[in-house]
């Protein structure tokens, strides 16, 4: 190959590198200012600090890690069945989980009742298909700072708590659906 047809191959590939760089950069910039319209529409509290490490435990009193979600989003829901916002989201929250890929996420429910007698008879009228826990000494809603209910959480794939939403809300907004894709949650329907 003679110099001309080298250098005019080098500088075609400097070229192409450039533009691809100015499409990732856009591409990027289209992003983070996707990703703040959806936290404005949702008013999501981005956090990006790494999720409390904690022990939930069932109803049998079994005990598992919020760790042992990792590789999946976390959905994390502090709730109450005295607390009326937190029964009216319910059903919101449940067609959420039933419209999204559990490979991709999974649905953690912290019920902050003191004893078990309350959440089975709620159970008992409305089942909830998500992983179900009841905070219990030593309370994981310490170290969350969770004050209020309800306060739900999402953790990302490595363990990180990115975004927190405070208070009752329609979790079948669409913008809930962009935000989870944008975390690689696909949905089902």
């Amino acid at each position: 190959m003679d110099r001309t047809r080298a250098l005019q191959l080098l500088v075609v590939a400097a070229v192409v590198a450039v533009l691809g760089a100015f499409y990732v950069h856009d591409q990027r910039n289209a992003s983070r200012e996707a990703r703040a319209r959806l936290e404005a529409a949702l008013k999501a509290i981005p956090l990006d600090v790494e999720a409390p490490r904690i022990v939930l435990y069932d109803r049998a009193g079994a005990p598992t890690s919020l760790e042992s979600y990792r590789g999946r989003v976390v959905f994390v829901n502090f709730w109450a069945t005295w607390c009326g916002p937190c029964v009216a989201e319910m059903p919101s929250l449940v067609a959420l989980h039933d419209a999204l890929d559990p490979e991709d996420i999974a649905f953690v429910s912290i019920a902050e009742d003191d004893t078990w007698p309350p959440v089975d008879a709620y159970l008992r009228r409305h089942p909830l298909p998500f992983d179900l826990y009841r905070d219990r000494p030593p309370r994981v809603e310490i170290p969350f700072q969770t004050t209020s209910y309800p306060t739900s959480f999402l953790i990302d794939r490595e363990g990180r708590a990115i975004y927190r939403f405070n208070g009752s809300r329609d979790w079948s907004r669409p913008e809930l659906l962009e935000l989870l894709a944008l975390e690689g949650v696909r949905a089902v329907r």
